[in-house]
């Protein structure tokens, strides 16, 4: 069983047709079936079956998925390590992050790591923080920032990069900017906006309603921290976000805060997390070095 089979078998499953596979890798359409079969004799089992010109997986073809993706995934990863490893001058870094660490933190971080490291390649990707601790997990990708969260990946490595404030938002024009004493009744009467249910700000949003034994009167869900700071700002409704994340627009003069009243929640945290079975690479190592344990304002 190699590489080459293993492939065929992971990219059966995205496409069902043998002939797109083939396009795929660079082969010819019987060079892809000679190996689909020679698999099967190789394991004495009938993993592929034909359906209106689909190919499908038998139950012992669909166990066999399994492990191939972990398999190709793996050798990929090998593969791109060991050239880093050789040459830490043509090295990259590619980096995942969540919107909040990855709007307001990351880039002025990696805007650091280029000027130390010039020669590297560098991307980043902001996606939900969901979808990136998800992508970690899968070994899609090998690097992320994210935010600490009550329920921590036992299967993830994890170094402190930065930590935050949680606070209450609210227009210049709002009522609560001018509120003298701040209870979290008082708070929990006003029109909330809600981050999306996967988001850690929603997660201690819920605990410190729960903790202060109020309900939030909300409606309204934004899963993107800049359209819902766009919307607290055009004044009436409230919301809770990262202090790190409002400081341009409170220099402004478009957003003011407080600290939520009543019990107060969690602050936020963030860290570079990378699976425990992956060795960072010299530029991942590099980047996690410069990063760890550093208040931002020393980078």
């Amino acid at each position: 069983m190699n590489i080459v089979k293993l492939q065929i078998v992971v990219l059966i499953e995205k496409y069902k047709k043998v002939t797109d596979v083939a396009a795929e890798m660079g082969l010819k359409q019987p060079t892809v079936s000679f190996h689909m079969k020679s698999l099967e004799n190789e394991l004495g089992a009938s993993l592929f079956q034909y359906r209106s010109g689909r190919v499908l997986f038998t139950d012992a073809g669909r166990a066999l998925y399994q492990y191939a993706v972990r398999i190709v995934s793996l050798a990929a990863e090998a593969e791109r390590s060991v050239r880093q490893l050789s040459s830490f001058s043509s090295g990259t870094l590619e980096l995942e992050a969540g919107y909040l660490p990855g709007t307001y933190l990351v880039p002025k971080m990696l805007t650091q790591f280029i000027k130390l490291h010039p020669e590297a390649d560098v991307s980043l990707s902001v996606q939900s923080e969901h979808l990136v601790r998800e992508r970690l997990r899968a070994r899609d990708i090998q690097l992320a920032v994210l935010p600490v969260t009550d329920q921590p990946d036992e299967s993830l490595h994890t170094a402190l990069i930065a930590e935050d404030e949680v606070v209450l938002i609210f227009a210049p024009d709002h009522p609560l900017a001018g509120a003298v004493e701040l209870t979290a009744e008082t708070a929990a009467r006003e029109t909330w906006i809600q981050h999306d249910p996967t988001s850690f700000l929603r997660a201690i949003s819920d605990k410190w309603a729960q903790e202060n034994q109020v309900r939030l009167w909300s409606h309204t869900v934004v899963n993107t921290p800049e359209a819902f700071k766009r919307m607290v700002c055009e004044g009436g409704c409230v919301g809770l976000f990262s202090k790190k994340g409002i400081e341009a627009e409170v220099a402004a003069g478009r957003l003011q805060y407080a600290a939520l009243p009543g019990i107060p929640p969690k602050q936020a945290s963030y860290v570079a997390a990378w699976r425990k079975d992956h060795t960072l690479t010299p530029m991942q190592q590099a980047f996690v070095d410069m990063t760890a344990a550093k208040d931002e304002d020393e980078l």
